[in-house]
């Protein structure tokens, strides 16, 4: 009961005062409310809105609603345990620790996609033999925010050629189709505006190349270093992939959502949840270790050390939890939420 009890202790005050000093759904009110609405009143959100179209479109239906930042939450915390159903999780007790992560938590608060954004990939997890499922929730994720596109080097790599390419046929369809409703407003414009915006903002976010400038490093050699570390998670999840290792594959792709992108936040790091799920379905220290960033800002960066100190304890979660398991072995395992497979002869 421990592991319920407490969850709900920290969840519900943490949300109640986020509402009382108008802080709930932060990121849904000011940016993506505000864009659905001009896209209910026939207009175009862009080219102020940062998101691709999707997400303006799909949140049309919460600009009828009453307390729509309220309703939002509250299928954020439905997403929650959703997405650890689908990525294999049947040990309660990850249900309720879960939610004491501050990345979990900061994603509650401010109310954007990234949860959503975990439950597409963990879909994507659960179905990764069914290209149709997988097509869908992968190209929604993808044309919702395109930092979930490393979904597609770990299909391929795992050589399900027909559910990579149906996430990029359904992420590109989906929002040719919505630009051109827009009367394609703002769409020339937009790799243009997110450039500028990523230029402005990123020096604020949680990325090893902000790290390592602000301990003094040059911007160039930070750019490299951060380049190379993100190609090497990339690449560590191709060679996964290509050994039939399809829990570190997944994992190492998801993690790459987070390492080779420039914009960065605290909730950024809640998608951590899909790789520690896949690798360590049972609670243990990878499943505690997020705790301990109670001390990372949800607005900014902090200091060096808080942002080193995220980084750090994050890299060490990816780590332990792709070391092996003693109670399987290393390599390729059997999903044990799905029945084994079997040959008959006829």
């Amino acid at each position: 009961m421990f592991f319920v009890a407490l969850p709900i202790v920290v969840l519900l005050p943490f949300l109640i005062e986020a509402y009382h000093r108008g802080g709930l759904g932060y990121d849904f009110e000011q940016f993506m409310l505000p864009a659905a609405r001009a896209v209910a009143a026939g207009g175009s959100p862009y080219p102020a809105y940062e998101y691709p179209p999707l997400v303006a479109f799909a949140l049309v239906p919460f600009t009828v609603l009453p307390g729509p930042n309220i309703v939002y939450t509250l299928l954020l915390i439905a997403c929650v345990p959703a997405s650890l159903w689908f990525l294999g999780i049947r040990d309660w007790r990850c249900y309720g620790v879960v939610f004491l992560w501050p990345p979990v938590l900061a994603g509650l608060q401010t109310g954007n996609v990234t949860i959503p954004l975990l439950l597409g990939s963990a879909i994507c997890w659960r179905y990764r033999d069914r290209w149709r499922p997988v097509a869908v929730a992968g190209g929604l994720a993808v044309a919702a925010k395109l930092l979930c596109a490393p979904l597609v080097i770990w299909l391929a790599a795992t050589r399900r050629f027909a559910a990579a390419a149906g996430v990029c046929v359904v992420a590109g369809g989906v929002s040719l189709v919505l630009w051109a409703a827009l009367g394609f407003s703002g769409f020339r414009e937009y790799p243009t505006n997110m450039g500028n915006i990523a230029r402005i903002v990123s020096p604020e976010s949680y990325t090893l190349k902000v790290l390592l400038e602000d301990v003094g490093v040059g911007p160039g050699p930070a750019r490299l270093i951060w380049g190379l570390v993100a190609a090497a998670v990339v690449a560590a999840a191709v060679g996964f992939g290509l050994r039939g290792d399809d829990r570190r594959s997944f994992a190492l792709a998801v993690t790459a959502m987070i390492a080779a992108i420039p914009i960065i936040w605290l909730h950024s790091f809640l998608l951590l949840v899909a790789p520690v799920a896949v690798m360590r379905p049972r609670l243990g220290i990878t499943w505690l270790l997020p705790l301990l960033v109670v001390f990372a800002p949800g607005t900014g960066n902090g200091t060096p050390w808080q942002t080193g100190g995220l980084l750090g304890i994050s890299a060490l979660t990816v780590v332990l939890a792709l070391l092996p398991s003693r109670s399987r072995p290393a390599g390729p395992t059997p999903d044990p939420a799905w029945p084994a497979r079997t040959v008959t002869s006829g």
